[in-house]
């Protein structure tokens, strides 16, 4: 069966696709000035773990872990830039990569170094999850527009993964409580 009302009607009944349901800027990452002790631990670590695959003759794990030191290194020492994030009624744009929604199944907030974190979960292989920013003043109007798109959990269950850093942050600590 086919419509029959004027081709300007159909059109006032289209979403606009281009339109900007909510914006905001905010630093790419969470990001949490590092101390003297941090670099120092790190760099102790780090040489522990050397001397003890420089013995086990293995040494590209040297060079392996050499090149996790410098990563953490590099990811403490430089601030994050300041991105921009858009929702659309396509998808969501994280600092310039449209995320169709189609490619996104849930999202919830946590809270680290005193920042508020979206987290979208993702149906790709990679990114398996998009982190950003966000305001606490925004957090309302974001959690009811994605809402609209996508699941919202509480509290995700973590994985083993996740359970095993959280172990480790625990327990080791690498730098002081400021």
């Amino acid at each position: 069966m086919t419509d029959t009302r004027p081709e300007s009607d159909m059109l006032k009944n289209q979403p606009d696709l281009n339109e900007i349901l909510l914006t905001w800027k905010s630093p790419s990452h969470p990001y949490k000035k590092r101390n003297r002790v941090f670099y120092q631990t790190v760099a102790a670590i780090t040489f522990l773990l050397v001397a003890i695959v420089f013995f086990m003759n293995d040494f590209l794990l040297i060079g392996v872990i050499l090149s996790v030191a410098f990563v953490v290194y590099a990811t403490s020492t430089i601030p994050p830039v300041e991105v921009k994030h858009k929702i659309t009624p396509i998808g969501f744009e994280n600092a310039g990569r449209l995320f169709k929604w189609i490619e996104l199944y849930s999202f919830w907030f946590e809270e680290k170094w005193n920042h508020k974190v979206l987290i979208i979960q993702t149906r790709l292989p990679f990114p398996p999850q998009i982190r950003m920013v966000i305001n606490n003043d925004i957090e309302k109007n974001v959690k009811e527009v994605i809402g609209k798109y996508l699941l919202f959990q509480e509290k995700p269950t973590r994985s083993f993964v996740d359970s095993l850093s959280h172990w480790f942050s625990q327990k080791i600590p690498l730098d002081t409580v400021n």
